[in-house]
Parts: C-alpha cells; structure tokens; sequence
C-alpha cells in the first residue's frame, strides 16, 4: 500500500470513528488473534475446516445467507459456490462464530443506508431461524463500505462491526469500525504478516484475519491452504490467544471491567 492511500485510509477510518464509536482501549495481558472468512464459499469449509481443527481453532464466519440459498441475485454480484444452509448449521454446532455479512451481499454504493440496513437484518432473521434463535451479534461490512448513516444504525443491532482497515486493534479501538487485516493470495506477504503478529503480542492488541475461499487455485480474494496452515502456525507460535469474534469481544468486556472496578 502507497504511503499517500495510507494516509488517506487512516484520515477516512479517524473521520468515521469520530461518529458513533464504541472505543476501547484494549491492552490485554495476552494478545488475541482471530480468523474470519466472509461471505462464505464453499472452498472455506471444505479446504480450511480441517486446517482450523489442526491448531483447535475456532473461527467467525460472517454470512450472506442470501448467498447460502442461492439467491440469483446475490450469486450474480459474486459468481461463486457458497455455503449452504447445513453446513452453517454444522458450523455453528462444531462451535464456530456466525456473524452477519448482510443478506445479498448489499453494495452500499447502490442503495440507502436504511435498505442496507434493512438487508442486513433480513439476513439476521434467517440465520437466527435456522440457528434456533440464537442471536447474531457482530458484523462485517460487504467490500469494505460504510458511511455515517450505515455506521449509526448497524450500530444499534452488533456489538462489534468489522471493516477491511488493516492493523491492530489496541488502544482507543471503534467496535464499530473494528480492523481487520486480509489474508489474499495476490498480497500475501509472510513477513508483513509475521510483523503484525509480532506487534499485536508485543502490545497486548487484538488482530483480526480475513479471507474468503481456501483454494488451491484462489482468487483475489482467496488464500491457499499452504498460506492459511501458515499464519495459523505463527499464530498459535506467538502464544496469543486464537478465540473467534464473539469470545475475544466478551473477554475484553471482561477485563475491561476488572480494570475500572
């Protein structure tokens, strides 16, 4: 990344913490790292659950269920094989994190930030059904977009909202524009990633992987499975925490209010 888009990226990212943000500033005794992958393909579970169950880690995967059901709309924006409604069951069930990704994959730059919303929470609605009511708690934004009004009211139904901003989240974090960093084929650079896993340990943060398919042959989006086997080693070597979303959200809920007790 340019030097010149950084600093643009991080003008944009303070711009939108400064409107509705849940800040934290998280300092923990021990790092945390998590694994995410959206939308989700198919190739995520069939290639990567192994991989996962290897290092006994548990991931997030924030779900268009439009997506899992086929819907020609949403399959027309992306043009993939995803997830079907089982296999979230399973999922859930083997004691991964579900999270939201909108329903049809919604490009905020074509619609309102209500109908955005609105498609957000229709896909909340399916996934809770076919999860027995379980609440669907923490979101990604589809392509990395968001705009005040989107931001203010994803924010009154998740507790935590992912963005694509790259880096850590540590002191003075929005959980309302949490960072995460992409694991993609085409910049898949394995000492930028072994420094960002070095700096998170060394400052008590929390990083956040995503991807989106674990392909042989990837593609823009995707990693391979040799790349994700990899990140997950350094990883679970850094002696951070591996825990999905929604447990390192709750453990820094907890310690933050140990330390203001």
């Amino acid at each position: 990344m340019s030097l010149i888009r950084k600093v643009l990226q991080e003008s944009k990212t303070w711009l939108y913490g400064s409107f509705v943000n849940d800040r934290r500033d998280i300092e923990m005794k021990q790092a945390i790292i998590s694994f995410s992958f959206d939308d989700v393909p198919s190739s995520a579970v069939e290639n990567g659950i192994a991989i996962l169950d290897r290092h006994s880690v548990k991931a997030t995967f924030y779900i268009s269920s439009g997506l899992a059901m086929g819907d020609e709309q949403a399959n027309a924006e992306i043009g993939e094989s995803y997830l079907g409604r089982e296999d979230i069951v399973r999922l859930d069930k083997a004691g991964h994190d579900i999270g939201c990704h909108t329903y049809s994959h919604f490009r905020l730059t074509q619609g309102s930030a209500e109908e955005f919303t609105e498609d957000a929470q229709r896909n909340v609605r399916m996934l809770s059904r076919w999860l027995d009511g379980k609440p669907i708690e923490h979101f990604s934004y589809p392509f990395g977009l968001l705009d005040f009004k989107s931001k203010r009211r994803l924010s009154q139904h998740y507790k935590t909202l992912r963005s694509s901003r790259p880096g850590i989240n540590q002191k003075g974090t929005d959980l309302y524009l949490l960072r995460g960093t992409s694991l993609y084929n085409p910049s898949f650079d394995r000492s930028a990633i072994q420094r960002v896993i070095n700096n998170t340990v060394t400052s008590g943060g929390w990083l956040v992987f995503y991807t989106h398919g674990v392909d042989d042959n990837p593609g823009d989006y995707d990693c391979t499975p040799q790349q994700l086997e990899w990140v997950l080693e350094q990883a679970v070597a850094s002696g951070a925490r591996i825990l999905p979303v929604s447990d390192a959200y709750d453990l820094i809920n907890r310690e933050s209010r140990s330390q203001d007790s």
